[in-house]
């Protein structure tokens, strides 16, 4: 059963843009006695209140394993291949658990996430990282070692700029900014993420929080869609909060190829470690290739093969 919730009023204020394609949007929420305010602001429809604070909590504190087994897999990723120190761009960084596993192995992390709530997380974690709120879709990618994405990230349609041709892009200014032998280290979510047929709903608690959630597969358009009700302590009470999440379902077939044309080399992968990725997450470990003096492909550590396949 949900953790009990107390009555709440809510308030909607919404303020003229002070410019055109910038909006300032205020909500209040009381609970007996308590007032909560959350401000969310919107930049050109890039800007989302996804991943708010009760949220980003719940999400660090209940659903960081992926991301904790993908860190060391990185990291070792880098020793194989000779680099002792360097710069990590993790995109959709979250709560900053993959940039502390690059920080403490002696590296420079350089995080990007679009939620507030999610860098000032990381930014807790790891102070000797860098952090900045931002899409990932529009972010220029400076010159680096690898680069990050977990959890999904290339999915999610919180910039509305998300969309085939700027996620192409995307892998492309990824690809020009890796030094050879760097690399690219992501999940995405594709058809069949959600098994069977009609919505899945799932609950998951911890000791101050739970979370409610129903997904949703369009199979024809692609779109996978998450309402997330959820419920943090405060107090004696339990916040309630609301999220609809929506993503743009990747097959792990054509987002191979994708990277394969534009020069990446390839395994697609079942997990990070011993973290097996549940049905219809699909995971990447690319790299930039090494050219020999005589412009011949040099052989890549750890088995990245541009001939590879599932598996």
């Amino acid at each position: 059963m949900p953790p009990a919730v107390s009555n709440s009023t809510t308030r909607l204020d919404v303020c003229p843009p002070a410019r055109k394609g910038v909006g300032f949007r205020l909500e209040s929420v009381e609970l007996v006695g308590l007032r909560i305010h959350h401000p969310k602001f919107y930049l050109h429809q890039v800007m989302t209140d996804a991943f708010r604070d009760d949220l980003a909590y719940i999400h660090d504190a209940g659903f960081g394993g992926l991301a904790r087994a993908a860190g060391p897999v990185l990291v070792a990723g880098l020793q194989r291949r000779g680099f002792a120190g360097g710069l990590v761009v993790d995109l959709g960084c979250g709560s900053g658990i993959v940039s502390r596993a690059v920080a403490e192995a002696g590296y420079d992390v350089l995080g990007i996430d679009l939620s507030p709530a999610m860098v000032a997380l990381a930014r807790e974690r790891v102070p000797s990282g860098t952090f900045r709120v931002g899409s990932v879709i529009a972010t220029e990618i400076p010159r680096c070692i690898a680069v990050a994405a977990i959890g999904e990230v290339f999915n999610y349609l919180f910039d509305s700029e998300n969309n085939a041709a700027t996620l192409a892009a995307l892998w492309r200014r990824i690809h020009a900014a890796l030094v050879p032998g760097g690399l690219l280290l992501f999940d995405v979510a594709g058809p069949g993420r959600v098994p069977g047929r009609g919505p899945r709903r799932i609950f998951a608690e911890g000791d101050d929080w739970a979370v409610l959630a129903t997904l949703e597969e369009d199979a024809t358009r692609r779109i996978l869609t998450r309402s997330i009700t959820s419920f943090r302590q405060v107090g004696e009470l339990f916040r309630r909060d609301r999220e609809v999440h929506r993503q743009r379902l990747l097959p792990p077939t054509e987002v191979a190829e994708e990277l394969r044309a534009i020069g990446y080399r390839v395994r697609v992968v079942r997990g990070h470690g011993s973290e097996r990725f549940p049905v219809g997450l699909a995971g990447f470990l690319a790299s930039k290739p090494k050219r020999s003096r005589s412009g011949r492909w040099v052989a890549e550590p750890g088995g990245i093969d541009e001939a590879a396949g599932l598996g």
